[in-house]
This record gives C-alpha cells, sequence and structure tokens, in this order.
C-alpha cells in the first residue's frame, strides 16, 4: 500500500465517501419507499450522506490512490449509473403491484375514481391503496433493511468507480421487468376471471331481456363483487409482492 501524507489520505477518505454517497442517493431516488415524491429531496441527501459515512469504511475494494480531476469525474458518474441501475431494478419489481391494481382497478370499474396516495399513477386507487400498503409493510417490518444491506453488498458484483456491464444490466431489468409482469397477472388473476363471468353472465341476460339495460343496473354489483374479492385477497397479494425483491442481491449475480 501507498504511504500517504495527511492531506493524501484525507482527500482520499473523502472521495471514497463521496463514492458510496453518490451511488446511495442515486438509488434512493428510485427505491421504493425512500424515493417517493412526499419524500424532500433534502431528507433523501441526508440519509445517504448518512448511510456514506457509516458504510464507506467497511467496503474492501475501494481505491487506494486519491484520483485526478478526471478520475473524480469519471467515478462520480460511474457511481451514479450504478445506483440508479440497482434503484431501477427495485422500482421495476415492487411496480408489479401498480400494474396489478390497475388491471384491477379497470376490471371491477373504479379505475375513474381519483385518489392521492404513494404511488406516481394517482388516478388508480386500487393501485394506490395496494402500493401504500406494501410500502407501510416494508417499513413496519424492517424489510427496507434488506434493500440497504443489497445495495452495500452490490459492491462486490458493481466494483466502485466503474461503469456497470450494458449487457449484464440490462439483462437483469429486463429479467426484473418480466417478473414484474408475471406477479402483475397472478395478482389480478382472479379479477380478470370475476369480471369474465360476471360480463358473460350480464351478456346472456341482456339476449333474454334486451329491454332492460342490464349492464347499467348490474355494474354496482360487480363493484361490489370486486371490493368483496379485494378485501378477501389483500393479504396473499402483498406478500409475494414483498418477496420479489428480497433476493436483490441475488439478482445481480
Amino acid at each position: 500500500m501507498a504511504h500517504l501524507t495527511l492531506s493524501s489520505w484525507a482527500s482520499l477518505e473523502v472521495y471514497r465517501v463521496l463514492l458510496v454517497f453518490v451511488r446511495i442517493t442515486a438509488a434512493m431516488m428510485l427505491l421504493p419507499g425512500f424515493g417517493e415524491p412526499a419524500i424532500p429531496g433534502r431528507i433523501r441527501l441526508l440519509a445517504g450522506l448518512a448511510i456514506a459515512v457509516t458504510v464507506a469504511s467497511a467496503i474492501d475494494n475501494m481505491p487506494a490512490v486519491p484520483p485526478t480531476a478526471l478520475g473524480l469525474g469519471y467515478g462520480v458518474v460511474a457511481e451514479a449509473v450504478s445506483g440508479a441501475v440497482l434503484g431501477a431494478l427495485c422500482r421495476t419489481l415492487i411496480s408489479a403491484v401498480q400494474s396489478a391494481g390497475q388491471i384491477i382497478s379497470q376490471t371491477i370499474n373504479l379505475s375513474n375514481i381519483f385518489a392521492a396516495g404513494l404511488a406516481i399513477d394517482q388516478s388508480m386507487t386500487v393501485g394506490a391503496a395496494l402500493y401504500a400498503g406494501v410500502v407501510a409493510i416494508l417499513f413496519a417490518s424492517g424489510a427496507h433493511h434488506t434493500i440497504l444491506r443489497g445495495l452495500i453488498e452490490s459492491y462486490h458484483l458493481l466494483p466502485p468507480a466503474e461503469f456497470p456491464n450494458p449487457t449484464a444490466s440490462a439483462t437483469v431489468l429486463v429479467g426484473s421487468g418480466a417478473r414484474a409482469l408475471r406477479l402483475a397477472a397472478q395478482i389480478s388473476l382472479p379479477f380478470l376471471v370475476l369480471a369474465l363471468l360476471f360480463n358473460a353472465s350480464l351478456a346472456a341476460a341482456n339476449r333474454a331481456l334486451p329491454a332492460i339495460p342490464v349492464f347499467m343496473i348490474a355494474n354496482p354489483l360487480l363493484v361490489a363483487l370486486g371490493l368483496y374479492l379485494l378485501a378477501a385477497t389483500v393479504p396473499a397479494i402483498l406478500d409475494p409482492a414483498l418477496g420479489e425483491w428480497s433476493d436483490l442481491s441475488q439478482l445481480l449475480r
């Protein structure tokens, strides 16, 4: 190990903390719970700084010499890209709940009710409610530590101050998107079956009684059945939604 003066050592330590800070903060801009629009950006910056100061000294493969001005810029941009990839991975996995909520809302005719929530798309009542439930359970159970641990363990797979492999990053993101779509389809499948059977029954009734506006009369019944089914399946929806990103470090391998 090269001998460093006090000034060089201090510069190196600041550079190491800066690298961790950039990656953690870039990820926090997209992480579920941490990266919501309701959380001020200054809070996310302070949280990223606190984590960086805490864990920077525990990371083994940090640079051993102070960088040049060009190396500093390169390392900061590379860490920002790595953090964005990790944050996008978590956000893609958790977006399955929002996608399923949008499908459920449209299926049970609740998609036109505007409600404020944590979700990015505020117009989907069910999606906002499910997403808020996932985020609440995430922090109440301490499972957000899994996300933070995955970010720290990412330095074994994504070395600091180096750009991530584009091919591997694209493969991981596409794979997480496929998992999210599969989970969204599994969550919304009971509601799709309900809508199919309900509308088929209404179509048969409408053929038998063409003078009666069957669809208009029976629409509140579909909403009631959909809400009842939603209340019965919420625990089964939230559990796999949380489990999809619990193996974040394994997804990066």
